[in-house]
C-alpha cells in the first residue's frame, strides 16, 4: 500500500455523502465524513440542506442504489412512515397534454428530506468503519510532496480560528451547491472547469398538511405538470407522520407566493383544480416556505487535462439539477454504488492512483439526467443558457407526441415513467417498438390549453 493512507475523507453528510462514505468504507480502514452543521439526533432541520422543507423525490433507481450500499434501508424508511408509491399507478398525474393513464410506471419513495437523510446517517454509523465530524468545516485540500495528488484536507471546527490537517488516501467532495472545490484546486494549481449552467427561473413554496379522511380517495398522490404555455404547476404527496406535503411551482412570473391566501389561490388557479379540492378542506400543518436555487449546474471536472490523484468531486458540487425533475437525491445515489461498483477489489494506493477514472464514472452517472432536465427546461424561452439548436427543438417536436402517445396507450406511458425514474435510458423512447407506438398515435393532440376530462381511475397492479 506504500505511503497511501488507509483512510478516506467525505466532505459533506447529505445523501450523496452518506451513501458514498459507505461505499468506500468497503475499501478502506475509516471513513471520516466531514460536515460543517452540527448533526440532529433525530429528523430534525439543519441549515446546510435549505431544501428540505420542499418536495423530494427518490426514484427507483436510487432506492436500488441506496439499498445496495445500505441493505435494509427501505425497509427500514418505510419503518418510520415513508411511503412506496407506484408512478403514475399511485397518481392523478397531468402531463401538459392531459391525464396520464394509471398504469404502473415505476416506484418512487416519498418521505420528508430529514427523515431520509437521518435514517440514511444512522444506519452508515451503525458501521464501524465510518465515522462523523461534525461542525467542522474543509478549508482547504493537501498536496502530496510531489504536487500531483491529494492526500488530506485542512479543517476547522465550529469556534477555532486554527485549522488542523486530516490525512487520507482519498478526499470526496459531496458537500453540494456550496462546494469550494473549484478554490481548493485552483490554489493546487489545477484549472478551473468548464461549467455549463441552465436556469429557467423555476420557484418552489411548499407546506406541510393534514388531509381530511376520505374512504372515496382512490389516489395517493397528485401532480400537475408546468408547460411554457402554463408556467404552474403543484405536487401533493404523502409523508410520515400522517401528513401530506403540498409544493407549489412555477417560474419566469409565475414563482408561487408564500402566504396563506395567496397559497390556495395559487392552487385554485392551476389547469386542474384537482389539488385545490384536496387542499381547500386540509388542515395547515406549517407555513409555506419559499426555495428558489434551481439552476441546472455542470461543473465539468471530468473534462480537466489534469487531475490530481486522491480526489473526487460527486452530486450538487458535480452536477446540480432544477428541482422540479426530483433528480438530484437519485443520481447522487447511483454515483456512490457507481465508486463502489469500480473501486471494487481494489487497495487504497490504487484508489488513490485511479481518481481520474473514477471522476469520470461519477460524472457519467449524470448524464441521462442532465439531458432530461436540461432539455426540458430550454422549452421555456426565458431560459438562461446557450439557446436550443435545431436537433434539441427537434427532439421536443418528438418529445411532444411521445407525451401524447403515452396519455392513451398505456406502453408508451410505462416507457416514459421508466425514463423518469431513470430504469431505462433515455433511448428506450427512440427504440423502434417506442418509435413504431407514437408514429401510430401520432394524430393525438400534443397541446392541452384547458382540462375538462375527469381525471383517470385506478387500474389494477400491473
Amino acid at each position: 500500500m506504500g505511503d497511501v493512507d488507509d483512510h478516506a475523507i467525505v466532505i459533506g453528510a447529505g445523501v450523496t455523502g452518506v451513501l458514498t462514505a459507505r461505499a468506500l468504507a468497503r475499501r478502506f480502514a475509516r471513513v471520516t465524513v466531514v460536515e460543517r452543521d452540527a448533526l440532529p439526533q433525530e429528523a430534525a432541520f439543519r441549515p446546510g440542506v435549505p431544501q428540505s422543507p420542499q418536495i423530494h423525490a427518490f426514484w427507483k433507481r436510487g432506492i436500488d442504489s441506496a439499498e445496495h450500499l445500505l441493505p435494509g434501508v427501505t425497509r427500514e424508511l418505510a419503518d418510520h412512515g415513508a411511503h412506496r408509491l407506484t408512478v403514475p399507478r399511485d397518481f392523478l398525474w397531468l402531463s401538459p397534454v392531459g391525464w396520464f393513464p394509471r398504469v404502473s410506471g415505476t416506484a418512487d419513495l416519498t418521505c420528508s428530506r430529514v427523515l431520509l437523510d437521518w435514517v440514511l446517517r444512522r444506519m452508515a454509523g451503525e458501521d464501524g468503519r465510518v465515522e462523523f465530524l461534525e461542525g467542522s468545516q474543509v478549508t482547504g485540500l493537501l498536496a502530496t510532496p510531489g504536487g500531483d495528488g491529494v492526500r488530506g484536507v485542512l479543517v476547522r471546527a465550529a469556534g477555532s480560528s486554527e485549522p488542523r490537517t486530516l490525512t487520507a488516501g482519498l478526499v470526496a467532495d459531496a458537500s453540494g451547491r456550496r462546494s469550494d472545490a473549484t478554490t481548493w484546486l485552483a490554489e493546487l494549481g489545477y484549472p478551473a472547469p468548464a461549467v455549463e449552467r441552465y436556469d429557467a427561473g423555476f420557484g418552489y413554496s411548499s407546506r406541510y398538511y393534514k388531509l381530511p379522511d376520505s374512504a372515496a380517495r382512490d389516489w395517493k398522490a397528485i401532480y400537475i405538470q408546468t408547460s411554457p404555455d402554463t408556467p404552474r404547476g403543484g405536487v401533493l404527496v404523502p409523508v410520515e407522520g400522517g401528513r401530506w406535503i403540498a409544493t407549489l411551482l412555477g417560474c419566469g412570473e409565475h414563482v408561487p407566493p408564500t402566504k396563506d391566501d395567496q397559497f390556495l389561490a395559487y392552487a385554485r388557479s392551476l389547469r386542474s383544480p384537482v389539488l385545490y379540492e384536496a387542499l381547500r378542506e386540509a388542515e395547515p400543518l406549517s407555513d409555506a416556505q419559499a426555495f428558489r436555487n434551481t439552476a441546472n449546474e455542470w461543473r465539468h471536472y471530468e473534462s480537466l487535462s489534469r487531475w490530481p490523484r486522491g480526489f473526487l468531486v460527486l452530486g450538487d458540487a458535480l452536477c446540480r439539477f432544477n428541482p422540479v425533475y426530483g433528480q438530484g437525491m437519485t443520481v447522487g445515489a447511483m454515483s456512490a454504488k457507481a465508486v463502489a461498483d469500480a473501486i471494487d477489489g481494489m487497495d487504497p494506493a490504487r484508489i488513490h492512483r485511479d481518481a481520474r477514472r473514477l471522476q469520470r464514472v461519477a460524472a457519467a452517472q449524470s448524464a441521462d439526467a442532465w439531458g432530461l432536465a436540461t432539455g426540458e427546461d430550454l422549452r421555456f424561452p426565458w431560459t438562461e443558457g446557450r439557446p436550443p439548436g435545431a436537433m434539441v427543438k427537434l427532439l421536443h417536436q418528438y418529445m411532444n407526441h411521445v407525451v401524447a402517445a403515452g396519455n392513451v396507450d398505456p406502453a408508451t406511458c410505462r416507457t416514459i415513467f421508466r425514463v423518469f425514474g431513470m430504469n431505462a435510458p433515455p433511448a428506450a423512447l427512440f427504440a423502434p417498438s417506442s418509435v413504431a407506438r407514437v408514429l401510430g398515435r401520432w394524430r393525438a393532440p400534443t397541446t392541452s390549453p384547458a382540462v375538462t376530462a375527469t381525471p383517470p381511475p385506478a387500474t389494477s397492479p400491473g
